[in-house]
């Protein structure tokens, strides 16, 4: 694609010069940021001076496969890295000068696990003591509260925010008696807690948020020539993608890695940032900008004009906070009475949900058959991961490909839960009497086939029994059975050979955590004598439901095998046994190392996780009242947005529903933004719930398609929109 003026004017910048490129979705800020690199590497530097830096680890790949394609040069790593990535590597080069430990990452399972087993001490803590000075947490946040998902999550996200800010747990105590937040107090003691047990672990172990603040303190301090920069010392050009994605730790990094000498270029779009719940505030944009030059992209290379249109009106409702030059002036229409008008932008009121889904299907089919759209050329995009969740099912269910890329956590998988389970069982010396029948479960024996089992042994033990003994229970005889795999292949039955075959394994895998077995090899041994391999394998390579959850189950697997061989070369003094409980019991997601784009599907997405994409077709699905906008507070638990306000009287004059209400129109704005030819919106209208206000910013509704006569297009242009600019 050419180069419009604005782009070639960023690109033609001096190597030395840092500012900030705003522009609107579509103006081609990616586009410019890989034109700038080939300028920069045609004028003289080299691969190991530029630097390309986006939020995420999935923005940096897709963004250093384009690079590699672009400038075709050969490079000592990759032109594209995450910010994490990059503080990992100068603390990493500072390590290994200082002769320390080398940093170690917690995965989010590690640090939601460690959370998980302080909490349950303070709650045992509590249950056995004896005076009231042994509770930590206020009596309004009882155990049953912090055994919760939700409330370990918001308390790491707390934890994150005080890293991030530089507050340690003595500042945040004082803090909290000084503003009288008991919760605060509470926090700081657990926080206390919380590092001294990284302290404790085995090697230099680092949270993301830990690891930023390190980097941004070394940045600052180090001599520009001294060795402890590592590679990162060898940097002149840096350049920043989806800027308004930063934390404030990442902005700190960036602006030390400017007063070191370092040339920063940030581009970004501050009305469609969406990581506001984790500290990506539009402020932080607004502090990258300040004292630099400022640069607009004004062009528009993304959309049809109604598509244009309608991310100008919505944007133009969004508060500005210091960065404002890249907006576009809604326009009129200008079609003419005698041209077919522009119906690239749709809205659909349904009567059901169920309504909803055929109607998205059918919509997606017919673009797909009718208009030659590929189905990786469309999406579906919805507010939250339950709307997400229940999308994917309801559309592969109505013959429409589909994969959400949704994080899910390890164990919730079937396929992999057995093979952890079977570890799991094989290293208990004592089990309970519904154990032995979840193990042959496990193992791949279904119900029927365990009632069979239960049957054949029961009248193989009445057979053989002397007269007038009494027969053990099938239940028991079932357990017997599982300690001596012979006593299955006595009856001498399909459901008896493979329940022998399954406490054969289990035998085995006893053997193996006795000689020290690593969780990779234990796992291999479930693995290779379950016999799944082949029976997967050949279902996979079919069509349909059961071909699609054979590859799910199959890349579940190969998931956590990496996950299992991550955790041997950690060697972070854990065992095999401590990770295989830790995946059963934790409900958050592996952050894979390498996750395979999906092929040939429909993507289900959240707004947050289009960062980088477009669609030639988008289906925004369920913008309901309550839900789009969701007006619910963030952090609300523990008040974690006051942490950044160091005014109390300030933090409690802000009105928080206001600056919701605009995190929630971004979210809207880069839904609606990553369509290049259609977009489609829907809500269900039934008793119990409307369309969102957000239908205000849309069209008339088209006739219904010809495929679901029954469809209710109802226009709701006569709202009036309530949101304050």
């Amino acid at each position: 694609m050419p180069l419009d003026p604005a782009q070639r004017a960023v690109v033609a910048l001096a190597p030395t010069a840092s500012g900030v490129v705003v522009g609107a979705p579509g103006s081609g800020k990616t586009t410019t940021v890989v034109a700038r690199v080939r300028a920069l590497l045609e004028a003289g530097l080299a691969p190991d001076e530029v630097l390309v830096l986006t939020p995420t680890r999935q923005a940096a790949t897709v963004l250093r496969d384009r690079l590699a394609l672009e400038v075709r040069v050969a490079t000592p790593g990759p032109l594209a890295r995450s910010l994490a990535a990059v503080a990992y590597q100068l603390v990493r080069a500072n390590a290994v000068h200082a002769g320390l430990p080398q940093p170690q990452l917690l995965t989010g399972p590690d640090e939601d696990r460690i959370v998980q087993d302080l909490l349950d001490g303070d709650a045992d803590d509590e249950a056995e003591a004896e005076f009231e000075g042994a509770r930590r947490w206020p009596r309004w946040l009882g155990a049953d509260i912090r055994a919760t998902r939700g409330f370990r999550t918001e308390l790491r996200a707390f934890l994150a925010e005080c890293t991030t800010l530089g507050i340690d747990p003595a500042g945040l105590a004082a803090r909290g008696e000084r503003e009288q937040r008991e919760v605060w107090v509470a926090l700081a003691s657990f926080a206390n807690d919380y590092q001294a047990v990284l302290a404790r672990l085995r090697g230099a172990h680092r949270d993301a948020a830990g690891l930023v603040r390190e980097a941004v303190g070394l940045a600052r301090t180090l001599p520009p020539a001294s060795p402890a920069w590592g590679a990162t010392g060898r940097l002149r050009a840096i350049l920043v993608d989806d800027a308004q994605e930063l934390t404030l730790g990442g902005v700190e990094l960036l602006e030390a890695f400017r007063a070191a000498g370092v040339a920063v270029l940030a581009f970004g779009d501050p009305d469609v940032g969406s990581g506001s719940f984790r500290g990506a505030r539009p402020e932080n944009f607004a502090r990258l900008a300040a004292g630099v030059p400022l640069h607009v992209l004004d062009g528009a290379h993304r959309g049809t004009p109604a598509l244009q249109n309608l991310a100008a009106e919505v944007t133009m409702r969004i508060g500005a906070v210091g960065v404002v030059a890249h907006r576009r002036t809604p326009v009129a229409s200008t079609v003419p009475d005698d041209t077919v008008p522009d119906d690239t932008v749709r809205a659909y009121t349904l009567r059901s949900p169920g309504e909803q889904y055929d109607t998205i299907a059918r919509l997606l089919r017919e673009r797909h058959i009718h208009d030659g759209v590929p189905w990786h050329a469309c999406a579906v995009i919805a507010h939250d991961s339950r709307q997400v969740a229940a999308l994917e099912a309801e559309l592969a269910a109505r013959d429409v490909p589909t994969a959400s890329g949704q994080g899910r956590a390890l164990g919730e998988t079937r396929a992999v839960r057995d093979l952890l389970t079977l570890v799991d069982l094989a290293a208990r010396d004592e089990w309970s009497a519904d154990e032995p029948i979840e193990a042959l479960r496990a193992g791949g024996l279904d119900a029927v086939d365990a009632r069979r089992l239960r049957t054949a042994l029961r009248q193989h033990a009445v057979r053989t029994a002397e007269e007038g003994a009494p027969v053990p229970s099938a239940r028991d005889l079932v357990a017997s059975g599982v300690r001596h795999p012979l006593e299955f292949e006595l009856i001498d039955t399909r459901e008896g050979r493979r329940a022998a075959r399954v406490a054969q394994t289990l035998a085995q895998l006893r053997d193996q955590l006795a000689a020290g077995a690593t969780a990779h090899e234990l796992l291999w041994t479930a693995w290779e004598r379950s016999g799944w391999e082949r029976t997967w394998r050949e279902a996979a390579a079919g069509h349909g439901s059961l071909a699609d959850q054979a590859r799910r189950d199959l890349d579940a697997v190969v998931a956590l095998f990496q996950a299992a061989k991550r955790h041997g070369e950690r060697a972070d003094g854990t065992g095999a046994l401590a990770f295989v409980r830790g995946v059963l019991d934790s409900d958050v997601a592996e952050d894979r190392l390498s996750a395979p784009e999906p092929v040939g599907v429909v993507r289900v997405l959240t707004p947050a996780a289009t960062l980088g994409t477009e669609f030639d077709t988008v289906a925004v699905a369920g913008v309901q009242d309550g839900v789009w906008p969701n007006l619910r507070t963030r952090g609300g638990l523990f008040d974690t947005w006051r942490l950044a306000q160091s005014d109390e009287g300030a933090a409690d004059a802000l009105d928080l529903r206001r600056g919701v209400l605009h995190d929630e129109l971004r979210l809207f704005v880069r839904a609606v933004s990553r369509a290049t030819e259609r977009l489609i919106v829907t809500a269900v209208d039934d008793d119990d719930t409307g369309p969102s206000v957000l239908f205000e910013f849309l069209p008339p509704p088209p006739s219904p398609p010809r495929a679901a006569p029954s469809i209710r297009c109802r226009c709701v242009a006569s709202w009036r929109f309530t949101g304050v600019r």
